[in-house]
């Protein structure tokens, strides 16, 4: 029993005695090892720079009413604060006594362009058949004067004459054509009366009556409508990142998930006066594209602005980036088994992640920390990790793939 453990303690001195020669002697491979222990998969994944900001809700638009006196009157409002309308709604409306008065003095009118007109069209009645009666007389060589006489001046009288009875029938057509142009003239007013669209009765559009003016100072209704907007201010830094029609998120405690919008605006001049002590704040606009949001107006919102975005992207953690002066590297796992060093193109950096234009695919092995790197191509170990060599992991590969693996286990090494 002694012997064998004596045997075994003299194998395992050996052992331990060779690996530290190996590892100790001038030139070995062990000592030019890098020990890399942090390896990461190149990501596939969209990225989204967004720049966040604070806004309100409120209403696309605002309609105001305006109140016209009359000679009646106002008689009293027939909406009150938070109503909702449509168009055509009843707003409010006049003194009956003097909406009656104003419409009869208008029918009063009317009627006397009528009475003028009908005597017009007697007036052209006669004249027609005065120059009918010339014309047959002037073609029996005998004329006939304006009041139905004989004239014996000869046939050039009688063509003056009818000249100027055709004359006087334009002229009264002219005449009446005037008049009967007046006339439609009040039968629009009485028919807009009759509407209430004149006189502001009526609402024109659809929403909800946000504030009343009792006291009749105009405008005396406003209406806002139902579709909401977000309303907000950038700070200067902000302007250097947002344009219009940038797409835009926006996020509030009382909404599930996001609603999507458009920057639409973004005013040129501050809010307030600039002044040297204060920041200026620039107001901006979002359009709500879902128009479906049940956003409530008044209620405050977070607006994330997407500033940039780049879609199926090679990404890697930006630790595993080393940066020179003039260009940037990751460190690759290649079909050889070495680790080869990569320049590579880098485009959107957010959240702790590069996105790799140039120098890598998705699911290539990354070194996650290059500082651990040696020299690229020289031999490197790492970590075993023994939870993963079991049945189920060996099964995942091909018989072919990983008889290949051990190969390049024995030569290369």
């Amino acid at each position: 029993m002694k012997k064998k453990s004596l045997i075994l303690m003299s194998a395992g001195v050996l052992f331990i005695s060779g690996n530290l020669y190996l590892a100790l002697k001038d030139d070995s491979k062990a000592v030019r090892s890098s020990y890399i222990n942090k390896w990461t998969a190149t990501g596939k994944e969209s990225l989204t720079k967004t720049l966040q900001a604070e806004g309100v809700v409120t209403p696309v638009e605002e309609h105001h009413v305006y109140y016209k006196d009359t000679p009646g009157g106002f008689k009293n409002f027939l909406v009150k604060e938070g109503d909702p309308v449509d168009v055509g709604s009843p707003l409010y409306e006049y003194a009956g006594d003097g909406n009656e008065a104003e419409r009869d003095k208008l029918e009063m009118e009317k009627q006397q362009l009528v009475r003028e007109a009908a005597l017009i069209d007697e007036q052209i009645q006669q004249l027609e058949y005065l120059l009918s009666v010339s014309e047959s007389a002037t073609d029996n060589s005998i004329p006939v004067a304006g009041d139905g006489t004989s004239d014996t001046g000869g046939s050039s009288n009688s063509e003056l004459m009818n000249v100027s009875i055709e004359k006087e029938i334009y002229d009264k057509k002219s005449e009446k054509t005037r008049i009967q142009a007046e006339i439609d003239e009040y039968d629009d007013t009485l028919n807009s009366q009759d509407s209430g669209d004149q006189l502001g009765i009526n609402s024109e559009v659809a929403g909800t009556v946000k504030k009343i003016n009792y006291d009749l100072n105009n405008p005396i209704l406003t209406i806002i409508s139902d579709n909401p907007k977000v309303e907000g201010a950038f700070t200067e830094k902000d302007l250097k990142e947002v344009q219009e029609g940038m797409e835009v998120f926006v996020k509030s405690d009382l909404v599930k998930g996001n609603v999507k919008g458009t920057l639409t605006s973004i005013a040129s001049y501050p809010e307030q006066d600039p002044s040297v002590k204060t920041e200026s704040r620039f107001p901006y606009e979002v359009e709500l594209t879902d128009e479906q949001a049940d956003l409530i107006k008044g209620t405050h919102v977070e607006v994330a602005v997407v500033t940039d975005q780049v879609v199926n992207a090679a990404t890697v953690p930006e630790e595993a980036v080393e940066k020179t002066k003039k260009a940037s590297y990751i460190y690759v796992l290649n079909e050889l088994g070495k680790v080869e060093k990569r320049k590579i193109s880098k485009g959107l950096t957010l959240d702790g992640k590069v996105e790799v234009k140039k120098g890598a695919k998705p699911g290539e092995l990354v070194v996650k920390n290059p500082e651990a790197i040696q020299k690229a191509g020289d031999p490197f170990f790492s970590k075993l990790k023994p939870s993963i060599l079991n049945k189920k992991t060996f099964n995942k590969e091909p018989g072919k793939e990983i008889f290949k693996s051990i190969m390049v286990g024995f030569f290369k090494r």
